[in-house]
């Protein structure tokens, strides 16, 4: 009996001490998971509406990235920067996005200005481009639902462009929907298609 209850001691001694490495490799895997998590939710850009609020840069499909200080209301998708040629050397260019109004509202102003910022972009060599007016262009929208919504009203088109400018290093557009929404859409490192049709 004794020497039962030995083998039985040494076996459960046995089975203790493995299990320790076991539960301390699984922990150390579980970490190594999140960190590869939070690594590609960083590269991939997947954020709520909350932490694109806090001012982050999200990446854009169509290329560059994104700030949208009113995420909490309203997604914004960047669908392309688009120039028209207006001359052989110079054109203009607008902005086509999709919008989904998170809140129960009709509409958003577009481009202008907001408490007196102007919607402007920066080409990479540094020239500045404003638009036409400082007034918005009101779009209707619906909540629920994303809304392709293209800024080419002429006052709306960013003026004087060179046509050898194939990004914009900033772009800023004025939304507003309100009193208590409104803020400017900040768009970094855009590339311009000059002279086709947004897609």
């Amino acid at each position: 009996m004794k020497s039962r209850m030995k083998t039985l001691a040494v076996c459960a001694a046995m089975a203790l001490a493995g299990s320790q490495p076991a539960c301390a490799q699984l922990g150390d895997i579980l970490k190594k998971a999140k960190q590869g998590i939070e690594a590609v939710d960083k590269v991939v850009g997947q954020f709520t509406g909350q932490e694109a609020a806090e001012g982050r840069e999200v990446p854009v499909a169509s290329g560059g990235t994104m700030i949208n200080p009113l995420a909490s209301v309203m997604d914004v998708e960047l669908v392309g920067a688009y120039g028209r040629s207006t001359s052989e050397n110079y054109g203009t260019v607008y902005l086509v996005f999709k919008i989904k109004m998170l809140a129960n509202k009709a509409s958003v102003g577009l481009g202008g200005a907001v408490d007196n910022v102007k919607s402007m972009a920066v080409d990479q060599d540094g020239n500045q481009y404003l638009t036409g007016t400082d007034g918005q262009f009101r779009k209707p929208l619906t909540e629920g639902v994303a809304v392709r919504v293209a800024l080419d009203d002429a006052d709306a088109h960013y003026r004087d462009v060179p046509r050898s400018v194939r990004q914009m290093q900033i772009i800023k557009v004025g939304a507003f929907i309100d009193q208590q929404a409104k803020g400017m859409i900040t768009f970094k490192n855009v590339p311009v298609v000059w002279d086709a049709e947004p897609q």
